[in-house]
């Protein structure tokens, strides 16, 4: 059977081996007429990654590679509709050296993109696309470390956001660099970074990330973020001398039929009648399907939380058929974490809107 499938995986091979034994001869012969100024070309095109993401590893980086394809599991890109490499344009690095390399990647901000929040890419979405340290980790060679038997979680990074978030029309590229890879006890893992520009302008920076392959029962293991007393200790809170509040606030919660009508823009429906007739038309509140990413609040303190300024906490369901699992991974399915980070964002939304911040959607946008 693993004959079988070499002899396949090499057919297929064929064209894109030829093209490269030519692409590397002219190379060489414009090498002997001394250097030659070149610009970044696509490596591997949108097809070329999303058969990384769902196909076989081996017709997208070599025969050499093949090996992996018979893992259970491998590090993938995500398949769609959250695969958002669009293009592949620089790879550095020694292939399976389980050293360190670079990656350089684009994502395209189509028109009427799926995403799209009041125009422009939301946050996690801005982060995620940032997604190819996995392909390059894949590249120098972790599969023939973990034999499909650990996959992949993001353990902790910085991230700063230099500008607006990008709009529709936009092409964000992402410089991505894995500094070294490490063991602690018989776990493996990476430090990578990555910055982000469009038309050569800062967007955001990843730094200090932190990446590793865990086996079944060490995620098992895992505590998730454990808080220190340091971070629950109670803190006075600020507020400008000229404060004043918009609506009056008290404790209260939201079910599914509240946030559902939220959803929908009838913030009376949601809050009270304190909020019906305002002079606002198509106000902004949170996003629907398929950004759908609360369910139900179930509490809001506007005295609340460690600094007294307030605090709320919400819940989402997820179903086994949720998209943002089915797509990630095919083989290891799995939130991912920046989904959960825009979860906060829409609940924090429900707090400003609460509050009173309400304006219509064609004159805010909620960024980072």
């Amino acid at each position: 059977e693993a004959h079988g499938t070499f002899l396949r995986v090499s057919e297929a091979l064929q064209d894109d081996i030829a093209k490269n034994l030519f692409f590397q001869n002219r190379l060489l012969e414009m090498m002997d007429d001394g250097p030659v100024a070149t610009t970044p070309s696509v490596v591997l095109d949108r097809e070329a990654c999303l058969r990384f993401a769902i196909g076989s590893i081996a017709t997208v980086l070599g025969a050499e590679f093949a090996e992996v394809d018979r893992y259970p599991t491998r590090v993938r890109l995500p398949d769609e509709p959250l695969m958002l490499v669009d293009r592949i344009v620089e790879i550095h690095g020694e292939p399976r050296s389980m050293s360190h390399g670079r990656v350089v990647t684009e994502h395209d901000i189509h028109p009427g993109a799926w995403y799209l929040d009041g125009g422009r890419i939301p946050t996690c979405i801005a982060v995620e696309a940032g997604q190819a340290d996995l392909f390059l980790s894949a590249y120098l060679g972790i599969d023939f470390i973990t034999k499909g038997l650990a996959v992949y979680r993001l353990l902790d990074a910085e991230v700063t956001f230099h500008r607006s978030l990008p709009q529709a029309g936009e092409i964000i590229r992402y410089d991505i660099v894995i500094d070294e890879f490490f063991r602690q006890g018989d776990t493996h893992l990476f430090r990578f970074n990555f910055e982000a520009t469009v038309n050569g302008e800062p967007v955001l920076s990843m730094a200090k990330g932190c990446a590793g392959f865990f086996n079944a029962e060490e995620l098992a293991a895992g505590k998730g973020i454990v808080h220190t007393q340091m971070d629950l200790r109670p803190e006075p809170g600020l507020r400008p001398d000229d404060w004043r509040h918009l609506s009056e606030m008290v404790v209260e919660f939201y079910d599914d039929n509240a946030i559902r009508a939220l959803r929908d823009g009838d913030l009376a429906a949601c809050f009270g009648e304190a909020f019906a007739n305002l002079p606002v038309k198509n106000p902004a509140t949170i996003p629907g399907s398929p950004m759908k990413l609360l369910d139900r609040v179930l509490h809001l303190d506007p005295q609340g939380g460690r600094f007294g300024l307030g605090i709320i906490k919400a819940e989402a369901d997820i179903h086994p058929d949720d998209w943002f699992l089915t797509c990630h991974f095919p083989d290891d399915m799995v939130m991912p974490g920046t989904l959960m980070y825009e979860c906060c964002l829409h609940t924090l939304r429900v707090f400003l809107l609460r509050m009173g911040w309400v304006v219509s959607q064609d004159h805010v946008a909620y960024q980072p």
